[in-house]
């Protein structure tokens, strides 16, 4: 009896001890549920979409993973699969992203793709814009002026340098012949630079050169060292393209013994040293390090020089709501999720100004040179509606032979662009790469780029236009062109 009792009251803690785990066992997974399922994505005014770079938790990427997955395999089952090399695009089985898709569509754009749509009256105005572009590097006016004065007179809230400058190659020949009164270290940013006074009171930023011409950056699109005649080749694009953000740009050979040592800061003297009878330095940076200078030929080292904005222009800076995470199958949000566009557009920030199309501008630009590092950008502060500038574009021109086109989001996301910008890139569709050969002859250094970066640019900005035809055909030229932005 007394064990028939015992064994009741056994089986009744063992019933209840069950029913307690497996309460506990829903509760836990209720939790993981939910802990899983909440996204890190927390967008709110203005710098909070600067401060965090949006990760998106597992449950939101495997449910998004799992809605791709099955786009693409429609998308895959209707189309030719031996035609969608003629766009180049990631694609990760593990991790599919949005950008998938959309370069299945480039593709198919791309095989439709009319490159002699523009008439006869706009192939005559592209030959007087290089022409004019042409003729303003190599004119050298006397000027009663400084260059120094000129130059800092030409910055506006809308633009850095005029559209048409016939000054502009003689403030170019001044950064490339001024005497260095003085040379520094300037220990902002990652890369290695110094800062120079020029003779006249100019400072500028001197990148030196750290790859030959047909160096071909390997692994990510954002990796390597700045590439000084990057800086070079896109400030003149940035020209032809009309967009004026960025600062003027120039080639200069610097003999680092006698120019450069014998005016430096005792902080970047002490960063010199002598290799294989060349002369190198180290500098001061986030990254800078003896193991890795810059050297010259002997005492001759060449790289760009980039003129200073005026001082009453203060920068302000702000992280691109695309910035990418910068880790390995880490996905930022923009990467997969399809309404992105739409929510940067809720903040206050983007609601109404230039800032969206200045940014929209800024990666048509940077698909071009293949910079994929503009994880900020920077406008001028306390200026209304302030462009965004093109500032740092020594991440270019890495690998001519790989388009990242994960760098269009914010033009294939939002599918606006203004109609000036529409209109130059139809103008010089065809001959980019040619047009921009023949600006790049006027540099002291030229040649500047390697013939694959250049063919690159006609390649590219077919891309660029098909992703436009992708918008185009989905909204409307109505609701994609902005005439007034």
């Amino acid at each position: 009896m007394i064990y028939s009792r015992f064994c009741a009251v056994m089986k009744l803690k063992t019933k209840i001890r069950l029913i307690l785990t497996l309460c506990l066992v829903m509760v836990l997974s209720l939790l993981l549920y939910f802990h899983l399922h909440q996204t890190e994505f927390q967008l709110s005014e203005e710098n909070t979409i600067a401060r965090q770079q949006i990760q998106i938790s597992r449950g939101n990427r495997e449910a998004i993973i799992k809605q791709q997955s099955l786009n693409l395999a429609r998308e895959v089952s209707n189309s030719n699969t031996n035609d969608l090399h003629s766009v180049k695009f990631k694609y990760n089985a593990s991790l599919p992203r949005i950008v998938t898709l959309i370069g299945l569509k480039v593709s198919a754009k791309l095989r439709q793709l009319n490159t002699t749509r523009i008439s006869n009256s706009q192939i005559k105005t592209r030959i007087q814009v290089l022409k004019r572009l042409v003729n303003d590097l190599n004119s050298q006016i006397e000027m009663t002026n400084s260059p120094w004065h000129i130059a800092a007179n030409w910055v506006t809230p809308r633009s850095i340098h005029p559209e048409e400058a016939p000054q502009i190659g003689t403030v170019l020949a001044a950064m490339t012949f001024k005497k260095i009164l003085f040379a520094d270290v300037t220990s902002k940013g990652t890369q290695l630079k110094m800062v120079f006074d020029l003779e006249g009171g100019q400072k500028v930023i001197f990148k030196p050169m750290r790859f030959k011409r047909d160096f071909i950056v390997d692994g990510p699109p954002y990796a390597g060292a700045d590439r000084h005649n990057g800086e070079i080749a896109s400030f003149h694009l940035n020209r032809l393209l009309g967009f004026r953000r960025s600062p003027l740009v120039v080639g200069r050979k610097v003999n680092l013994r006698t120019e450069v040592m014998t005016t430096a800061s005792k902080s970047l003297l002490e960063t010199f040293f002598k290799k294989d009878n060349n002369t190198c330095f180290y500098g001061k940076c986030f990254y800078c390090k003896r193991t890795d200078p810059a050297c010259g030929e002997g005492d001759v080292l060449e790289g760009a020089v980039v003129l200073w904005l005026p001082e009453t222009f203060v920068l302000k800076k702000y992280r691109s709501p695309w910035q990418r995470t910068y880790k390995k199958n880490v996905p930022a949000r923009w990467e997969v999720d399809p309404s992105f566009c739409a929510q940067v557009q809720k903040l206050s920030l983007y609601q109404s100004g230039s800032r969206l199309l200045d940014l929209i501008d800024a990666s048509v630009f940077d698909y071009l040179i293949g910079n994929a590092d503009r994880h900020h950008y920077e406008v001028f502060e306390d200026i209304k509606d302030s462009m965004v500038l093109l500032l740092d574009n020594g991440k270019s021109f890495g690998n001519p032979y790989w388009d990242e086109l994960t760098i269009l989001a914010p033009l294939y996301q939002c599918c606006r662009l203004r109609k000036t910008t529409y209109d130059r890139l139809l103008l010089f569709m065809g001959s980019l790469t040619e047009s921009m050969r023949t600006l790049l002859m006027a540099d002291p250094l030229a040649p500047i780029l390697a013939d694959s970066h250049l063919e690159a640019f006609d390649r590219r900005l077919n891309t660029i236009i098909s992703v436009i035809d992708v918008c185009v055909e989905e909204h409307g030229y109505k609701n994609f062109l902005i005439e007034n932005g």
